[in-house]
């Protein structure tokens, strides 16, 4: 009985982990733990009571552990010698917020604790980690990597972002990343400069490239090769190299630039450029003058590149050019970038004249006498035909009337006119609307002129003497009509400025020297202005008021009141003339816009309606749907 008591004795003091009473102070306390075929429940237990974590244990985890420790341990020691046995028997703890799962170790990479929580590096604890690569690329590493990493362990590299993700033990990640930090070591990469006489720059970097793409990378990439992979860049300025890697590489790569760097035997390329929207020519001219300019540079660089040959086909409008491909490359970019859709300018213009007219004629006119021996009378032609005109046209059995009202008395003595009076009376009114809108659409920087009108013949000189047996009469032409010539430059931010020369003119008739001729009525308009894209401008106008008074009497009889009016005549002349000239630009920067635009003027070219009076209200509604509300008033 005694012997099985100390035998039972002695299995209790191997299970009981020699602590004191559990205080809130438990952390500074100190444990020595010894168990053999303890249950892990239980073990697990007693590692929540001293450290006060809460485990949730998984069904699976089952078995008994055994636990030999000479030394007393604090918390943070015990909970150490926890995950430890864990690890041994298959098992691994796993924080989850408030709680600690106890899982197996196949499971912990479905469960693994958040990233940015912080842990020891020498913990047993299963961890999950991204770790950056910088110099070596991280697909490189994985095969490396694997078989340092436990087998329910995960190590995969990514690509895109050059970086290493491991789920393990803290204390393994970090022993791994010691193996990684050598590695990936960047110190023995250095820069060199390869300066080259006869080979460019821009040739020699695409050979190497092309001849092992996977370790030499251009400068404007980034490089994807493994371990002796080289970056290179190339200067085209100084017609330089720079290279970038190992000692070895860059020695390797040094030698196959010298031997590249050789006198050139092949006299260039030749390509056929067809341009959409440049003038050939034009361009031709402007590339001689940039390549004879950059003539001026490095005397090596210039004789690598080599020199440039520019013809310009006028008939096809293409360029044929013979250069070195570096060059040839260089004026093709250029090319593209010259040859780009040109901007246009749509300008429409309205020339607005509204001009009123009133005039009102009185007088009277007599005679005393017959008509061979007038003895008195008065002759005015102010107001109508005068008083001789019309005994003229009776006389000769031709008579003809004035405008307006023509009344006339008479008395015969032996039948001879002793005495005749005439009154004449007129008034007239005429309101004459003048709307012109020429347009013309044209390039950016470009002149244009439209002219709509007529051309006039006009004498100049002629000879009809009897003497001269070839007589001749000289005629000159001139057109007459609505001229518009405008230069428009676009500047940044839609805003143009607009060389303008506007012109109307028409022809009335005249008489010189008692001789019908032809006068001239001319209003130009030429300035220089500045308008947004679409905006309604004026450019200028005249508005006058014209006012002529016409009296003819008999002196003194003429000034009696009422009975002077049987002396005099009287007539009086109003004009009234209002010109303006509006224009609107339009910039027309794509073929939408040029094409809606060209669909509005045929919209309106059926809209045009000669029936009825043109008053200022048509005018009106005219100019608003020309300048979007631009009113004019009497």
């Amino acid at each position: 009985m005694f012997k099985r008591f100390c035998k039972i004795a002695l299995l209790a003091m191997t299970i009981a982990i020699s602590i004191p009473a559990l205080t809130v102070h438990a952390e500074d306390q100190n444990w020595q733990v010894n168990l053999k075929d303890a249950d892990i429940s239980a073990f697990i237990g007693q590692i929540a009571d001293i450290t006060g974590k809460s485990f949730v244990i998984d069904p699976r985890v089952k078995g008994k552990v055994t636990v030999v420790s000479t030394e007393t341990m604090n918390t943070e020691a015990v909970y150490e010698l926890f995950l430890s046995v864990l690890k041994v028997h298959g098992y691994a703890a796993v924080p989850a917020g408030d709680v600690v799962m106890v899982v197996q170790q196949n499971s912990v990479k479905q469960q693994g604790r958040d990233l940015e929580e912080k842990f020891k590096k020498q913990s047993q604890e299963m961890v999950t980690k991204v770790i950056m690569i910088k110099n070596t690329p991280a697909l490189d590493l994985v095969p490396i990597l694997r078989p340092l990493v436990a087998k329910y362990g995960h190590l995969a590299g990514v690509k895109s972002a050059n970086a290493l993700i491991i789920s393990d033990h803290a204390s393994n990640i970090n022993r791994i990343e010691q193996i990684i930090d050598r590695l990936d070591k960047s110190g023995s990469e250095e820069l060199e400069v390869i300066q080259l006489k006869e080979a460019w720059v821009g040739n020699v970097v695409t050979m190497l490239q092309s001849l092992d793409p996977d370790k030499v990378a251009q400068g404007k990439g980034s490089s994807s090769g493994g371990a002796g992979s080289i970056r290179v860049v190339a200067d085209e300025r100084s017609n330089r190299l720079i290279i970038k890697g190992e000692k070895t590489s860059r020695e390797r790569i040094r030698i196959l630039i010298q031997q590249l760097d050789k006198p050139s035997y092949f006299s260039g390329s030749t390509k056929v450029i067809r341009l959409k929207y440049a003038d050939a020519k034009k361009l031709a001219e402007l590339l001689k003058g940039v390549m004879s300019e950059s003539d001026s540079g490095s005397k090596d660089a210039n004789k690598a590149k080599g020199k440039a040959s520019i013809h310009a086909d006028e008939e096809l409008n293409a360029l044929v050019v013979r250069a070195e491909p570096s060059i040839l490359k260089e004026i093709d970019e250029i090319i593209h970038e010259l040859d780009v859709r040109r901007a246009q300018v749509l300008i429409e213009s309205a020339i607005v004249e509204v001009t009123g007219e009133v005039s009102d004629s009185l007088g009277f006119q007599w005679a005393l006498g017959d008509t061979d021996n007038p003895v008195a009378g008065t002759n005015f032609g102010n107001a109508g035909q005068s008083l001789s005109t019309l005994a003229a046209g009776v006389a000769s059995g031709t008579p003809t009337l004035s405008n307006g009202l023509t009344l006339g008395g008479f008395k015969e003595t032996n039948g001879q006119v002793d005495f005749g009076v005439i009154l004449q009376a007129l008034e007239s009114q005429s309101n004459t609307n003048l709307l012109s809108t020429p347009s013309i659409m044209t390039l950016d920087n470009q002149e244009a002129e439209i002219i709509v009108g007529q051309n006039v013949p006009f004498l100049t000189g002629s000879t009809s003497s009897s003497a001269n047996s070839n007589p001749f009469t000289t005629i000159s032409r001139e057109d007459i009509g609505v001229t518009l010539k405008i230069k428009p430059h676009i500047h940044e931010g839609n805003e143009l400025r607009l060389e303008v020369e506007v012109s109307a003119e028409s022809v009335a008739n005249t008489t010189v020297q008692g001789q019908a001729d032809l006068i001239t009525n001319k209003r130009s308009l030429k300035t220089m202005i500045l308008a947004a894209d679409e905006e309604t401008i004026v450019l200028g106008g005249l508005i006058s008021d014209d006012i002529v008074e016409t009296e003819s009497k008999v002196p003194l009889l003429g000034d009696i009141p009422l009975l002077g009016w049987l002396f005099k005549s009287k007539s009086t002349q109003h004009v009234k003339r209002n010109l303006m000239v509006f224009l609107r630009p339009t910039i027309v920067l794509d073929k939408q816009k040029a094409t809606t635009l060209t669909q509005d003027k045929y919209n309106g070219v059926w809209e045009f309606d000669l029936s009825g009076d043109l008053e200022v209200d048509d005018v009106n509604r005219r100019m608003s749907r020309l300048f979007k509300g631009v009113q004019l008033s009497n």
